[in-house]
This record gives structure tokens, C-alpha cells and sequence, in this order.
């Protein structure tokens, strides 16, 4: 797979992440760079998903899907595995001037849905101009609205495993996957952010300790004045601080996705279903992870 560039574009963002992050107020078509006893998992206590905002929730077919969510409308790709009930679920988000149909293809989505069962839901934003809303507290934020009501539907449609929900995303992607990290750890069962993180202001602690394998490019993925290898090195330090267990993969090709493609971080996610005990990693990583991943 072709590991392409993030378009060099909109440099305001990073300097707004920073403003928020030290506490001031604040599309494109570019390509990017059972839990259960027996898996190791607690017992599964059942539990319903999240309400749907707006009631009835709409039927969910694979392929793009017009979904209204609070006073929004998304334009969601939904990729089903052959046989979708009871399938895990991984989210997937798109870069700064992305789509969900290039993270689809640059991140090989279709070929993890083949090969795993999973389904794979991918938005495309609703035009923020920083397309996920990662500056924004938790409270009213339009884009945690489309995490819940989206979970909440295809958990109704499909009966989706509440214990095996995933979220990964590249550069404004990853961004907003730590940001769920931070804070819908209550639904997540592990997450993969690349070129993601946060900073002094823009850090929480999650709700419970979650699984992360956090991804970046080393001290050349910048993103204008934004170093995500300081924002990836602070919420791994973070992160650790507080229970959760994580893995670092810095690879050495500055603000793109991995060499190699994704197939190692889609097999931590599918390692990890929620609250797994003993951790699976905790001898060592397994056979055909990258070389640059290493864990505490």
C-alpha cells in the first residue's frame, strides 16, 4: 500500500489544538499520509447501548448512509462483514481534508473487514472546519453525539458486541480517536490513534483504564508548529499514569500512516475486547508486530 502525505493545509489548526490545550478560547480530496471468561475477558454483564438522539433510529445499510444526529446530518460509510450480528464494530476517522471513503482505501478497511467480521463504520464530517470537534468540551460536542447515536443504532440494527468496540484514525482522526480515548472509555473496548495524543489542558482521565496502541512518525510528524510526537509521548505518559495499558509504535516516516499498513494495530484492537484479564501483551508482543512497536 502507497503511504501518501498529509497535505500541508489549514495551519491554523494546530495553533488553535495549542491555544486550547494551554487554556485560550479558541474538505479537501487530498490522501494521507465475549469478552468472555474463556478469551480471558470478566463475564459480560448485558447491558443495552446508548439512546439514539432523534428516536426511531434510521435503517443502517452498507454503503454511505445519510445519518442525522442532534441538529447535524453525517454522511456515514458502513462496511458489514458477510454475517453483521453480533459482529464487533471499529470506527474509523479521516484526516484534516479527508473523507471516509479515502480512509477507507488508504487504510485497507475493507480487506480488515474481510478478514475479521467486523463492521466498520466511517463518517465523513459535517464540515467543522477542523473536521473532528477535538477543541470542544465534552459537553454538547456534535461529534460525541455521532460516536453515541451511531453505536446506539447499529447495537439496535445489528446487536453489535458491546464489549468489542474500536476506534481508530490518522493525524485529525487521531486526534479525535484520543479524544475518545479520553472520553468515551465506557463503550470503548481498546483504540489505536495515529498521529494522535494530547497536551497539558487537553488531557483527562478516561472513565476506566482501556488498552492503546498509540502510532506516530518520531520527531519529524509535524503538522505546521504541531509536533505529534510530543502530543503522542504526553498521552502515552498520561495514560500509563492512570492504569491503562499501552503500546508505542514510532515508526521513522514523519506525518504519514505506517510502513507496512495497519494489520498489526487492527490485531491489537481485536486482542483487546473489554476489560481482558490477564493483558494478552503482557509477556511481550506477538509475532509480526512491526520492529519499531515497543510496550512498558
Amino acid at each position: 500500500m502507497v503511504t501518501p502525505s498529509l497535505p500541508m493545509r489549514r495551519t491554523v489548526v494546530p495553533l488553535l489544538f495549542l491555544a486550547a490545550c494551554t487554556g485560550a478560547s479558541d474538505e479537501g480530496d487530498s490522501a494521507p499520509p465475549d469478552g468472555s471468561s474463556d478469551s480471558g475477558a470478566d463475564p459480560v454483564v448485558e447491558r443495552d447501548g446508548p439512546a439514539y438522539s432523534k428516536g426511531d433510529c434510521p435503517t443502517l445499510a452498507a454503503g454511505r448512509n445519510d445519518f442525522a444526529t442532534g441538529d447535524d446530518s453525517y454522511r456515514v460509510e458502513l462496511i458489514l462483514p458477510e454475517d453483521p450480528v453480533g459482529a464487533p464494530v471499529v470506527f474509523a476517522w479521516h484526516w484534516l481534508g479527508g473523507s471516509a471513503s479515502q480512509a477507507i482505501r488508504s487504510m485497507s478497511l475493507q480487506d480488515f473487514v474481510d478478514g475479521s467480521g467486523v463492521i466498520v463504520v466511517a463518517p465523513d464530517s459535517a464540515g467543522y472546519q477542523y473536521e473532528w470537534h477535538f477543541l470542544d468540551d465534552p459537553d454538547g460536542n456534535p461529534d460525541l453525539l455521532l460516536f453515541d447515536d451511531l453505536l446506539g443504532c447499529l447495537w439496535r440494527q445489528y446487536d453489535v458486541d458491546l464489549e468489542r468496540v474500536h476506534a481508530v484514525g490518522m493525524s485529525a482522526g487521531g486526534l479525535w480517536t484520543s479524544y475518545l480515548t479520553l472520553h468515551r472509555a465506557q463503550w470503548l473496548a481498546s483504540t489505536a490513534p495515529l498521529s494522535g495524543g494530547a497536551q497539558t489542558g487537553s488531557y483527562s482521565t478516561p472513565a476506566e483504564p482501556l488498552p492503546v496502541l498509540m502510532t506516530w512518525g518520531g520527531p519529524s510528524d509535524l503538522y505546521g508548529p504541531l509536533s505529534f510526537d510530543e502530543t503522542s509521548r504526553y498521552m502515552v505518559e498520561q495514560l500509563r499514569a492512570d492504569g491503562s495499558f499501552v503500546v508505542e509504535c514510532e515508526h521513522d516516516r514523519g506525518h504519514t500512516l505506517p510502513p507496512g499498513g495497519l494489520d498489526y494495530a487492527y490485531r491489537f484492537l481485536l486482542d483487546h475486547p473489554r476489560g481482558i484479564q490477564p493483558e494478552p501483551y503482557a509477556d511481550g508482543l506477538p509475532e509480526g508486530f512491526p520492529s519499531f512497536c515497543r510496550q512498558p
